[in-house]
């Protein structure tokens, strides 16, 4: 459901910035860009989550918009993350909390993760960008549980940790365009990441 919402904010607002730079666009040259859209692309990013403290298991899918300018050579962009697997906590019905931490063990904790970042960048041609990326990372801390043997509690199971992390990121990488697709690689301390966009003026 979070990832729904997420994928509807995204098409909602790529396409309220599209036309509007669109209408500015033919207020400022009606003659000469009336028919063509501003230089934007929707793209989805599929990050492999790096083995690091505050691991977000499975993977993660980025959803992004980019303007591109052409004549001044750079490109800026928004960004949302959410990990694929969400994790929500067991419905245990009255349970007492001393007696599930004493009929239980404690495996490790796991994270849902929302991210909202800007990635901006340079081209070194009509074809291939050098491309930044940073933004916040909220983390939503859960602990995976086993029950003991001889017990009613489920083998695995997860509690809220009633606890967020907030993290600052940075990433760094390349994207290489050909016609109406534009090619993304990523890389940073939390993830590396690939990715497709689509591209209106190819």
């Amino acid at each position: 459901m979070a990832l729904k919402k997420l994928f509807c904010f995204w098409i909602v607002f790529t396409v309220f910035s599209v036309q509007f730079i669109h209408a500015q666009r033919k207020n400022d040259d009606p003659f000469a860009r009336s028919a063509r859209l501003p230089d934007f692309s929707l793209g989805l990013l599929f990050n492999f989550n790096s083995m690091v403290k505050y691991k977000v298991p499975g993977g993660s899918l980025a959803f992004n918009s980019t303007y591109y300018n052409f004549d001044r050579r750079f490109l800026v962009g928004l960004e949302f993350t959410k990990n694929i697997t969400q994790h929500s906590p067991t419905a245990l019905v009255e349970r007492d909390p001393l007696a599930i931490a004493d009929q239980s063990f404690f495996r490790r904790l796991i994270y849902n993760q929302t991210a909202f970042g800007l990635r901006g960048g340079w081209m070194f041609n009509e074809n291939l960008f050098l491309t930044v990326g940073s933004g916040v990372e909220l983390l939503e801390q859960l602990r995976e549980m086993r029950g003991k043997a001889g017990t009613n509690l489920p083998d695995t199971f997860l509690l809220d940790a009633n606890k967020n992390n907030v993290l600052f990121y940075l990433k760094y990488g390349l994207q290489y365009k050909r016609r109406y697709f534009i090619y993304d690689i990523f890389y940073s301390k939390r993830a590396i990441g690939v990715g497709v966009n689509y591209f209106f003026n190819g």
